[in-house]
């Protein structure tokens, strides 16, 4: 894995997010871990509004060869009520696109997704998840090293709705197509200061 996914797999939540105020060792703290194989979606669901803000840690990998895009839905809802916007760099390229009205947020890219060998790590931020006032934003970097044809994505999403957060679904986007070995969700409270 290349020197920048390893970071991004590793890193703290202070190096991307920014929450934790100095000292705070604590703040960030472990709800729930899956490790999926051969099935297309995993549910992080009951989950606690103890914290202020949520981040999802992904480590995927697919069941297929096909390049098969991620993505996330809030509250079992599948109408189209989200919408992201995406910057997507390769080793040759750079490219910028969006859409609204959708059934679900990109989690990365829809064309250089998860395969068979090679990892795609993402680090998503949700923010005040538990809010009954706002709608929920979303912050993602993602990307995967594939020796000279990786991808580097920025993407930010939106769920219009002012409903608490209590259910993330992450799934595979491709009809078929599954979590492989090797995957890991992880799903983590951030308390703030």
């Amino acid at each position: 894995m290349s020197p920048i996914l390893q970071g991004l797999a590793n890193g703290s939540v202070r190096g991307y997010g920014g929450y934790l105020p100095l000292g705070a060792s604590t703040a960030f703290e472990s709800i729930a871990t899956a490790t999926p194989n051969g099935v297309s979606s995993v549910t992080f669901s009951s989950i606690p509004s103890t914290y202020q803000h949520l981040q999802l840690r992904i480590i995927g990998f697919a069941a297929t060869a096909s390049d098969s895009a991620v993505q996330m839905t809030f509250n079992n809802d599948s109408a189209g009520n989200y919408t992201y916007h995406r910057l997507k760099g390769t080793g040759t390229a750079v490219s910028a696109d969006g859409g609204t009205l959708q059934q679900y947020i990109f989690l990365g890219d829809s064309t250089l997704g998860i395969t068979t060998t090679n990892p795609y790590v993402y680090i998503v931020d949700i923010h005040d998840y538990k809010s009954t006032t706002k709608n929920k934003n979303v912050r993602i970097m993602s990307g995967s090293d594939r020796n000279g044809t990786g991808v580097i994505n920025l993407n930010s999403g939106l769920w219009l709705s002012t409903a608490a957060i209590n259910r993330i679904d992450v799934a595979v986007v491709a009809a078929g197509d599954n979590f492989a070995t090797g995957t890991t969700i992880a799903l983590y409270g951030i308390k703030g200061a």
